[in-house]
This record gives C-alpha cells, sequence and structure tokens, in this order.
C-alpha cells in the first residue's frame, strides 16, 4: 500500500461511480461520488494517521485497495 497525505488519487479506464474510505473498524469515514470519469482525487485530509480501506465502485464492479494515512 503507498502512503497517503492530504489527498488519495485514483487512476482507472472504468467509470468510478462512488468511492468510499473506511476504517478498519468499518465505519465510513469520507463518500464521494466523482461527476467525471478518469483520474479522481479525494481529500483524504481530514482523517487521522493510520490504516483505511478504499472501496471503488465501478462499471466493471467493486474494488477493495488497503491505504495507509501519514
Amino acid at each position: 500500500p503507498n502512503p497517503v497525505n492530504d489527498r488519495l488519487y485514483i487512476e482507472t479506464e472504468a467509470e468510478i461511480n462512488e468511492v468510499v474510505v473506511y476504517d478498519i473498524f468499518g465505519r465510513r469515514q469520507v463518500t464521494e461520488t466523482p461527476s467525471h470519469q478518469g483520474n479522481v482525487a479525494i481529500d483524504v485530509s481530514s482523517l487521522k494517521s493510520g490504516i483505511y480501506f478504499v472501496k471503488i465502485n465501478t462499471e466493471k464492479g467493486n474494488i477493495v485497495k488497503r491505504i495507509i494515512k501519514d
């Protein structure tokens, strides 16, 4: 996993419907609905340092990735 500071950058060729960031307890911390296709930047500056999971809902299905917030 790549460390993240204030912005989480997501690059995909699929259309992103929604991005949700969860803490390690499964609590929803950030929800973003991008208004465009392609690269997306999510503001995570309000999150405390730690491990989080990012669920990316695309036209092709869901992807879950782990990130570390510095």
